[in-house]
């Protein structure tokens, strides 16, 4: 339930049982001069602490934080789903996003640009890396918030799932050192993590790889960050990295036509894997035709285009079992023999509890049904009948109808995969797929 800080300034609580998050320094490693910014730090600062400590307690992934009217109002994700978070007036509001910025090695005067920082934090004993987006608007600035744990450096592909049939072609395209390979999703969506996990799969120590691109605070085990002559050309670039024998090279964010155009000029002599933002593997199939301008050379050099998405997992703890019927396996398309199924706990009924009574409530995942979430993957594999599709100038439709001809990797397949091991449930599925509701336009009125 939402919480209004109107009168947080005036509360006179102990903290004595209250644990904060506790901020750390920029990752950039600029320091946040508080000395400086002490009437901002005296309104901000806590108000700050408490609300991210909600947050990080509440188990968000994310939140956004944006003025609406007189409050400021949060917005948390816990698993990929959105709730209401606390409001605070508009000047509060304000003081906590510009403290943030301040942490985050952000500049506060600037109000009118994006900026992008991050701050290292810890909460209960955990580390985290706390990435702070500033986006001006016109009813002032507003927050993109997004919590990593740092705990686990280095992850491979088995870590979130990654099907062994995208990590082979990835590591068939390395061996053969040429093609390009697309990873592709939405912002904030496990993207870049997908990526990483991507490159993973290769035999680094055999097939010499390097990365172009920011980095942030994050590795790849045995693949360095290649530092371009300020005066050469990407192409440039790609032949000092081909005279070093290096096989792979890792784009770390493709969204420049120009880039994208010599990356398929380049891949007949060197593997590239490269991350784009795009919606599904479909319309980024589309989208890299667009911006590389010749569909004859994206069908010649384009090898693989591979997407995830994030999806609750059932809390092991409260989850139900089931046994399926026939039809409901003949429809999932699942084994005849799938003796059992899983469901999300149903809330207790009220008619059996005693008055006065409060339910039982799993503490795992707070009576959600649902903790953490699993990736499920898609790829459009780029065979000789895809050849001919992309050659053809097809859009996405025509790319996604023949995935479904040649019985490709889709993220309803995959999704089932983790239906039949009792990872997720059906009614997930039908949460995650159920299509965006379309906002009702407003009734003209008629003139009298």
């Amino acid at each position: 339930m939402a919480r209004d800080n109107d009168d947080v300034e005036d509360e006179d609580e102990s903290d004595e049982d209250v644990e904060y998050v506790l901020f750390q320094g920029a990752l950039n490693g600029k320091e946040a001069n508080l000395e400086d910014n002490r009437k901002l730090a005296a309104a901000g600062l806590r108000p700050a602490k408490e609300l991210v400590s909600e947050a990080l307690a509440d188990k968000c992934d994310s939140f956004r934080f944006e003025p609406k009217g007189p409050r400021y109002v949060a917005s948390f994700s816990v698993d990929g789903v959105r709730r209401a978070g606390p409001r605070f007036p508009v000047k509060l509001g304000n003081a906590i996003v510009q403290i943030l910025k301040l942490l985050a090695g952000l500049d506060p005067g600037v109000r009118d640009k994006k900026q992008q920082g991050a701050i290292k934090a810890e909460y209960r004993e955990i580390k985290f890396e706390i990435t702070v987006k500033a986006i001006p608007g016109k009813e002032g600035e507003s927050l993109s918030v997004i919590f990593r744990a740092t705990k686990i450096k280095r992850i491979v592909p088995d870590d979130i799932g990654i099907p062994d049939r995208i990590c082979k072609l990835i590591r068939g395209q390395a061996a053969n050192g040429n093609g390009v390979v697309l990873i592709v999703g939405p912002p904030e969506s496990g993207l870049t993590t997908t990526a990483h996990c991507a490159m993973r799969s290769i035999d680094t120590y055999r097939f010499e790889s390097f990365i172009l691109g920011e980095m942030g605070n994050r590795e790849i085990l045995n693949v360095s960050v290649f530092e371009p002559d300020p005066d050469h050309t990407l192409d440039d670039t790609i032949e000092r990295i081909h005279r070093n024998d290096g096989k792979v090279i890792y784009f770390t964010d493709l969204e420049d036509p120009a880039v994208a155009k010599t990356i398929c000029d380049n891949a007949g002599r060197i593997c590239v894997v490269a991350e784009m933002t795009a919606p599904d593997a479909p319309r980024g199939v589309a989208k890299f035709v667009e911006m590389v301008g010749d569909p004859a050379l994206v069908a010649s050099q384009l090898k693989a285009v591979v997407t995830s998405k994030l999806i609750r997992k059932l809390c092991r703890k409260c989850r139900e079992a089931f046994r399926p019927t026939g039809r409901l396996l003949a429809q999932l398309g699942l084994p005849e023999d799938t003796a059992t199924l899983y469901r999300a706990a149903a809330p207790p009924d009220e008619e059996d509890l005693e008055e006065g009574e409060e339910p039982e409530v799993c503490r795992a995942c707070d009576g959600v049904g649902f903790r953490g979430r699993a990736a499920i993957f898609e790829m459009v594999e780029v065979t000789d009948g895809m050849k001919e599709v992309i050659a053809a100038g097809a859009d996405a439709v025509a790319i996604k109808n023949k995935v479904r001809e040649e019985k490709q990797l889709t993220m309803q397949m995959d999704a089932l995969r983790l239906v039949a091991d009792g990872t997720t449930g059906l009614e997930e599925l039908q949460r995650a797929f159920r299509p965006p509701q379309r906002k009702k336009k407003p009734a003209r009125r008629r003139r009298p």
